[in-house]
């Protein structure tokens, strides 16, 4: 059974301090499917990739495909701000596992090319927001 989709904003892309909106696009995309939110293409990973993450480093595509298989979809996810540029890219804003739970991510993606159609590393950080902030 498929998870119904969780509600995203995704807010503004390819302004001037971005890149253009395609590799914003494709940022955004890879950052949602490493939230449990979308799927990654087949051939989008290198086949030695990287994913450090906090429950642990993954190596190879493999790997880092059954992670993604097993995460749990979450309740809500805002992007606050894509940034793309050469063979780099970052997004980040705050997401809801569950109602009652917000974090913080950030997700930082290295390509193997500034072609940007394989990826080569990616590096993951998150912080569980406490108080009033993370209600949304």
């Amino acid at each position: 059974m498929t998870p119904p989709p969780a509600e995203t904003d995704t807010g503004d892309t390819g302004t001037a301090d971005t890149g253009p909106p395609d590799k914003d696009a494709r940022a955004q995309d890879i950052a949602l499917a490493l939230l449990g939110a979308g799927t990654l293409p087949g051939d989008v990973l290198a086949e030695n990739a990287v994913w450090d993450r906090p429950d642990g480093a993954l190596s190879g595509r493999a790997r880092i495909r059954k992670a993604l298989n097993s995460l749990p979809h979450p309740h809500r996810v805002e992007i606050s701000q894509v940034a793309t540029q050469g063979k780099s890219g970052s997004v980040s804003g705050r997401y809801w596992p569950r109602p009652d739970e917000a974090r913080l991510f950030c997700h930082i993606i290295r390509y193997t090319t500034a072609a940007s159609h394989q990826i080569a590393q990616l590096v993951s950080y998150e912080h569980r927001v406490t108080g009033r902030i993370g209600e949304g």
